[in-house]
């Protein structure tokens, strides 16, 4: 509680024997004086004494704290919380009976409405006979509880700021930290700070924090060695009334003193006295012969620092002079030999016509504080280096947007001062922004200031050199308790380099993404995984569609995408060998039919290869699709143009073989037709020639031997080599057939199929040859769907069939007719054929040791099979 303007209504009887030595309103404004906060009782504990600032604090009237509504209830009911009110009043009656100093917690209703946690502190005062005449005490904040059931629930949760309302502006963050060390670190500290009045003026006042109950203005006293006794000056003189004012203080504080109007001690509480290792004695000698006032040095002069003795002495000497209150912070000297920071306050006490009677007060340890004080100004030093030196443009600003801080780098870079931009006419402030950004920008922190958003903007900004660079500057808005904003906070970073390389970026992906857009092809990129991420326009035109238009369909957005873009007949194929480029990291490429916006298919070459990171991870697959369809078709007649001339030059040559064998045969069968008929003569002659006739014979049979030779030399043609032979896995040798038959089959829409077991190692063989068998087997599987128009398909299978690999090579055409008659020489059922290439295959297989036939393929086609030997003993 605090005092009040005027005590009308309250009565300071006291129901005493005999008049006190100082009446408990006297005691409550000599405290008040020193703490600004106190209040007074008579025996009843009925309040006659408020101070203005208590009465604020309630927003109560002297009159509203003595409505008593009935006699077993407190005036003060009103202001106490409703479940701590029975608690405060059987204690208040308790001390009121016992005279036993009163300390209570609890809840009070303040001025806004809001319960608060309050300490309550009161002693009694006692007339000449030793019966209570009165009460005085005060009262403070303390840590606002989390759990308000209970004052130490939520301790650990109390905010220093919660108190902070009356403490003048300059001396709160201080005042904070003290509190907070108090809080957190369970030392005690002095809280010494103006304080607000009641007629807006400001006081020093000056609390202990105890770590325990939060903000605390009782003050522990030092406790006396018993032993030694302590002593108050034989003679006041005219300082009893100081005395009195000292000892009202003492109860509350354990330290106070008072001094005459020449300075020497009349009075000295235990505390002080042991604390400094100094009696009154000591205290009042003079040191130089002269008196105090006189300029002469005192002795407890020689308890305090010498950087403060002169300084303090002058204070003092002035004060007694012109009776002007004195607060000042000294070191003192303690009886272990240490100095500590001390607030020392003193007031004079006036007799009825106004003059100075003496002087009152008491010396607070303050030394955390200063300590405290000391370490936030280095902290303060270092932030400033720190905020001076790093890389960045700082500064700051009221809620309104006006500039209170740049730092050092800010000044140096831009060249404008603090003084510059808070300039009325704001040219500083606009003049570091360049003028074709300044609209942007001031309209952007305008809308932040009124908002309350945070602020971020980009522009170029002044240098002193006189250059533009770009900077990126953000703020953001710094909040009271309430939420309202004290001031902007803001820094400005130099991104002229990020800007410049971002813009070149740009440039070069402009540049990039036109080459894309113009180059004759159709460019896809894709996640590892084969998922499309991007197509080209030219593509996307292509494709009448874009990325997403095939999400959500149930499949993948890769299946989605093959399904709809890929011919039937190549989809298969597609799929088998994106799906080994995947698995393998190996480069794809494929020709196949691509689908076309309006619905036409047309031949496409599509080559993909993988983009990998530092590690060689794939990262992303990026890829090209060829429109190949002019190709395709010229290829297609050249292929036309070159089967027409291969069948000429097969009958040319077929025409020069007949000639040929019919020019060798000829020659040796005409000579026996000519020895025949000789002989014929020779033997019907008469008498029969025998000798010449057996002449004509043996050149009869050295023609048909010729003849021979030269049927011999024709079979020589279909005998192959057993040279070059080795063993090796036949699924390498039927890959490698169709890859040498794989665009033919695509020009004829044809597909192939391959199934076969793994490991199939033969016993030597000639690769070439038997190559030369599949694709003979598989073109002409080929050529017999020439008619077909849909399902073609060549499917080659091979198996194992005991010692023996089984390879089936089936299509969908026509058929055999003559299963035994089409491995003759020069029989064929084409049109254009000359008939040796099954001859020849048959040859090749049994060379090898197999066997080579046709079969009917159910429900249509053939399906021609040949066997051949497995290397067993290196099988698997």
């Amino acid at each position: 509680m605090s005092n009040s303007a005027g005590t009308s209504g309250m009565d300071s009887s006291g129901g005493s024997q005999g008049p006190p030595d100082i009446d408990a309103v006297q005691a409550a404004k000599l405290v008040e004086r020193i703490t600004g906060n106190a209040w007074a009782a008579d025996a009843a504990g009925k309040l006659i004494y408020v101070t203005p600032a208590a009465l604020a604090f309630f927003g109560a009237s002297p009159e509203s704290l003595n409505s008593q509504p009935d006699k077993n209830t407190f005036d003060w009911r009103r202001v106490i919380h409703p479940e701590d009110y029975d608690a405060a009043a059987v204690a208040w009656r308790r001390c009121l009976q016992t005279g036993e100093q009163y300390t209570v917690e609890h809840r009070t209703l303040r001025a806004t409405g809001i319960y608060g946690w309050v300490r309550s502190t009161g002693q009694p005062i006692r007339d000449g006979e030793g019966a209570i005449a009165g009460w005085y005490g005060t009262l403070s904040d303390i840590a606002l509880p989390e759990d308000t059931d209970s004052p130490h629930a939520g301790r650990p949760a109390w905010d220093p700021l919660l108190s902070m309302d009356t403490v003048h502006p300059h001396d709160r963050l201080i005042d904070e930290q003290a509190a907070a060390r108090a809080f957190f670190h369970g030392i005690p500290q002095i809280r010494s700070y103006r304080q607000l009045q009641a007629d807006s003026s400001y006081e020093r006042v000056a609390f202990r924090v105890e770590p325990e109950y939060g903000i605390s203005i009782e003050v522990d006293p030092a406790v006396a060695r018993q032993a030694e006794s302590w002593m108050i000056a034989s003679s006041l003189g005219e300082t009893a009334d100081a005395v009195q004012a000292a000892l009202a203080v003492e109860k509350l504080y354990g330290g106070a003193w008072a001094i005459d109007v020449t300075g020497q001690f009349t009075y000295a509480t235990p505390a002080v006295q042991t604390s400094i290792a100094m009696t009154l004695e000591d205290l009042n000698l003079l040191l130089d012969g002269k008196s105090f006032l006189e300029g002469g040095r005192q002795g407890w002069q020689r308890g305090t620092h010498p950087d403060d003795s002169e300084r303090m002495g002058e204070t003092v000497r002035h004060a007694l002079r012109t009776g002007e209150h004195w607060n000042f912070e000294c070191r003192i000297l303690r009886a272990n030999g240490a100095y500590v920071w001390h607030w020392a306050a003193a007031r004079p006490t006036r007799d009825r016509q106004g003059r100075i009677t003496g002087w009152y007060g008491t010396a607070l340890d303050i030394d955390v504080y200063k300590r405290t004080e000391a370490a936030l100004r280095e902290r303060e030093r270092q932030l400033q280096q720190l905020i001076d030196t790093v890389p960045a443009l700082i500064w700051s600003a009221m809620a309104n947007g006006a500039p209170t801080y740049v730092n050092k780098p800010f000044t140096e870079v831009t060249g404008a001062t603090l003084e510059d931009m808070i300039a009325p006419d704001q040219s500083a402030s606009l003049g570091v922004v360049h003028p074709e950004d300044r609209a942007a920008a001031r309209e952007a922190f305008l809308h932040s200031v009124a908002t309350g958003i945070p602020y971020i903007q980009r522009y170029r900004q002044h240098r002193v050199g006189g250059d533009y660079r770009w900077t990126e500057t953000r703020a953001e808005p710094l909040r009271d308790e309430l939420g309202s904003i004290v001031q902007w906070c803001g820094v400005s970073s130099d991104i002229h380099d990020l800007i410049t390389t971002q813009e070149a970026l740009r440039e070069s992906e402009q540049h990039l993404q036109q080459l894309v857009e113009t180059l004759p092809a159709l460019v896809y990129c894709a996640l590892p995984d084969g998922k499309p991420i991007y197509r080209s326009q030219r593509l996307r035109q292509y494709l009448g569609f874009n990325l997403e238009e095939t999400d959500g369909l149930g499949k993948s957005r890769l299946e989605g995408t093959l399904d709809a873009v890929i011919h039937p007949h190549d989809l298969p194929a597609v799929k088998e060998r994106y799906a080994h480029s995947l698995a393998t990291g190996e480069p794809y490429l494929l020709r196949h039919r691509l689908r076309r916006f309006d619905g036409v298919y047309r031949w496409v070459e599509t080559r993909a290869s993988a983009m990998r990171n530092g590690d060689g991870e794939i990262v992303q697959w990026n890829g090209i699709c060829l429109d190949i369809e002019d190709q395709v078709q010229t290829q297609e007649e050249l292929s036309r143009a070159q089967e027409n001339l291969a069948r000429s030059s097969q009958a040319a040559s077929l025409a020069e073989l007949s000639a040929s064998i019919a020019h060798e045969v000829n020659q040796p069968l005409s000579a026996v037709m000519n020895y025949s008929s000789a002989c014929q003569r020779w033997l019907t002659a008469e008498p029969p020639n025998i000798e010449r006739a057996q002449k004509t014979l043996d050149r009869i049979v050295h023609s048909a031997n010729s003849a021979a030779d030269v049927v011999s030399r024709i079979r020589a043609l279909f005998k192959q080599s057993t040279d070059k032979r080795d063993s090796a896995e036949l699924g390498a040798v039927v890959r490698q057939a169709r890859e040498l038959l794989a665009e033919e089959a695509g020009r004829r829409r044809i597909r192939m199929d391959i199934e076969g077991e793994s490991g199939l190692r033969l016993v030597a063989f000639d690769r070439v040859q038997i190559q030369q068998v599949l694709v003979n087997l598989m073109r002409n599987g080929m050529d017999a769907m020439a008619s077909v128009s849909n399902d073609r398909v060549v499917q080659i299978r091979a198996f194992r069939a005991g010692d023996m690999v089984r390879v089936e090579v089936k299509d969908r055409g026509r058929g055999v007719q003559f299963p035994d008659k089409i491995f003759e020489p020069f029989f064929t059922t084409k049109d254009q054929g000359m008939g040796m290439g099954l001859a020849i295959s048959r040859s090749i297989v049994e060379s090898h040791g197999g066997q080579l036939w046709a079969e009917k393929n159910e429900p249509s086609g053939a399906n021609f099979v040949f066997t051949l030997p497995l290397d067993v003993a290196k099988m698997p």
